[in-house]
């Protein structure tokens, strides 16, 4: 049965070492970001992205992001000019998931490209600090389903196939991240928060 932690001023710190444990231990959690209620784990782990796409019913080829402690972690995992260094910058952290070459491959990308994210919630890249690695993150809802703003959202079957579920009530943008590729200088999906390119 999934173990629900709830985020408080006074137990923040209990839920983040408890969703620490069960990232290192290859586990899956539901956790707030800044735009919704995400399922993760560990980046690197195929037992946890296999997982992961088997609980929201999504194509194992679909690539899913990652969330970075910090622009030092993202550089450690990607291809990052100067250019689209300007441009993580300014955004993050924020609702933003941008695109960039990766250095390595990782399970949760087929292809030569990774989304990296640091959402502006102290838990999500306080984790991925925590934890050292890249935070798996995906919407916690079936593929084609709405996705959750708050943990009463989320379907029982989605919450009760994962180890651990962190509430915190509503996200702060209560929507989707845009997904801006920074590699072919596009946007791909506008979010909550819109976004421009310019100066390339």
């Amino acid at each position: 049965m999934v173990e629900i932690i709830s985020i408080s001023l006074y137990d923040f710190r209990h839920a983040l070492e408890k969703a620490a444990k069960a990232v290192l231990a290859e586990g899956v959690l539901v956790y707030p970001t800044d735009t919704l209620y995400g399922l993760g784990g560990n980046a690197f782990s195929e037992k946890v992205v296999s997982r992961i796409h088997e609980i929201k019913g999504s194509d194992p080829g679909k690539p899913m992001s990652a969330i970075m402690s910090d622009i030092s972690m993202i550089e450690r995992y990607c291809e990052v000019d100067p250019w689209q260094r300007s441009v993580l910058l300014k955004n993050l952290p924020g609702p933003f998931t941008f695109l960039l070459k990766s250095k390595i491959r990782m399970p949760i990308s087929p292809n030569d490209k990774l989304g990296v994210r640091i959402p502006d919630s102290s838990f999500a890249y306080q984790l991925s600090e925590m934890t050292d690695v890249p935070i798996i993150t995906t919407s916690a809802n079936p593929t084609g389903r709405k996705p959750p703003v708050r943990l009463e959202e989320i379907e029982p079957k989605i919450l009760s196939a994962a180890d651990i579920a962190i509430d915190s009530g509503v996200t702060k943008f209560k929507g989707h991240s845009a997904v801006v590729d920074l590699v072919d200088k596009k946007i791909v999906r506008q979010g909550v928060w819109e976004i421009e390119l310019f100066g390339y």
